[in-house]
């Protein structure tokens, strides 16, 4: 049996290198080699896997795996980065929500309240900070103050996005970006304009790759776990081609199905408290619906659309886990979703809950949404 992996990566991205290199020494411990293929613009993913597989690969992991990827191929896929359920592939990932809530929560934590995010486009992961970042700042009360600019993991695009926040005038007091390199270009152009970090602006950054921490920049920013991610991948390989008796499960719902790691909040010298913190925050609009469900069939969809039922539009949903959250509210079309209860009830913009749980734990969530001060309706409710 073959004993070599195929790796597909992109040349450009510090932390897909360093994860290569790690890669290399979780294969090595496990008896494998690696064999590397490198996507590019002009030379996709799918044929950089077609060509491993055709050099006699047993399994390819595909680094960063995009929304539009498909892989005709007859071996095993293991994707390591973000859930895309459309492929059917094992994939490793960190918790990229709970990576950006940790960003936005320790700016927060600071006195910010003005809190912009750069995001990444249609990389991989950039829509699940985008999401962590909106439901931090949805749960903390500052819906009304959530500010987004277009990136694309790169440095030029940071820098981009400075000179756009310093066109307008209105600078935020923070600044969240979706990954290191344009926490770089960021931080180089505002420095350039006169603008102190963290003393007028504080940034964080997301991945903690080899620049973060280099001469002046010294970065605050999520550590994703690196050697753990690599580990994870080469064991789902094996798993997969019957070296492991531990079957994967990809469970329908990405990693959570097969392995989900915790990032690391690293706070360095780009982050301090607001020279001037922001007051209060705005009032939200009346009704703001949040949605209780752990599922969401067809029936629900028709119910939650039917003029009446709701006197406002759904923002918020909140499920028993967070794969359940996103699930629903990537069918409802809701970017904000948390994967506790009582984080929804506890949202100070959200004035009203539907409730759409089983009848042995409808009431019990109804009764505690009341004395949270909402406004209720059940499922069952006429």
């Amino acid at each position: 049996m073959s004993r070599l992996i195929g790796v597909v990566f992109g040349a450009t991205s510090p932390f897909e290198a360093d994860l290569v290199d790690r890669l290399y020494a979780s294969a090595d411990a496990a008896g494998y080699q690696l064999a590397l293929g490198l996507h590019t613009s002009s030379r996709g993913r799918p044929r950089a896997v077609a060509d491993l597989v055709e050099q006699g690969c047993v399994a390819v992991i595909v680094i960063g795996a995009e929304y539009d990827d498909r892989f005709d191929v007859k071996v095993p896929i293991v994707v390591l980065g973000e859930r895309l359920p459309h492929l059917r592939a094992v994939t490793v990932g960190t918790d990229e929500w709970r990576g950006a809530q940790l960003a936005v929560q320790h700016l927060i934590d600071l006195g910010h309240t003005s809190i912009a995010h750069v995001e990444g486009g249609d990389h991989p992961c950039a829509s699940e900070r985008l999401r962590g970042y909106l439901g931090a700042m949805a749960a903390a009360g500052y819906r009304d103050e959530c500010r987004t600019l277009v990136g694309d993991y790169t440095e030029e695009a940071g820098a981009l996005a400075a000179e756009r926040l310093l066109a307008e005038g209105d600078l935020p007091t923070a600044v969240f970006l979706a990954n290191d390199r344009m926490a770089i270009g960021f931080i180089d152009v505002m420095r350039h304009s006169g603008i102190r970090v963290p003393d007028d602006m504080s940034v964080v950054g997301y991945d903690d790759g080899p620049h973060a921490v280099l001469g002046h920049l010294n970065l605050t920013t999520i550590r994703q776990n690196v050697p753990g991610l690599a580990a994870a991948a080469v064991d789902a390989v094996k798993s997969l081609v019957g070296d492991s008796p531990d079957r994967p499960d990809t469970g329908g719902c990405g990693f959570y199905g097969a392995r989900s790691l915790e990032p690391e909040l690293m706070v360095r010298a780009t982050t301090a408290p607001p020279d001037d913190a922001l007051s209060g925050s705005s009032q939200p609009d009346l009704l703001r619906w949040g949605l209780l469900a752990d599922e969401c069939d067809d029936h629900l969809v028709h119910e939650l659309g039917t003029p009446g039922v709701l006197t406002g539009p759904i923002e918020v949903v909140a499920s028993s886990s967070t794969a359940v959250a996103w699930e629903i509210a990537d069918r409802l079309g809701i970017m904000v979703s948390y994967g506790i209860y009582e984080d929804l009830i506890d949202d100070p913009e959200i004035d009203a809950i539907f409730i759409a749980l089983p009848p042995d734990a409808r009431d019990t969530w109804a009764h505690k949404a009341r004395e949270a001060g909402k406004v209720v309706r059940t499922r069952d409710a006429s």
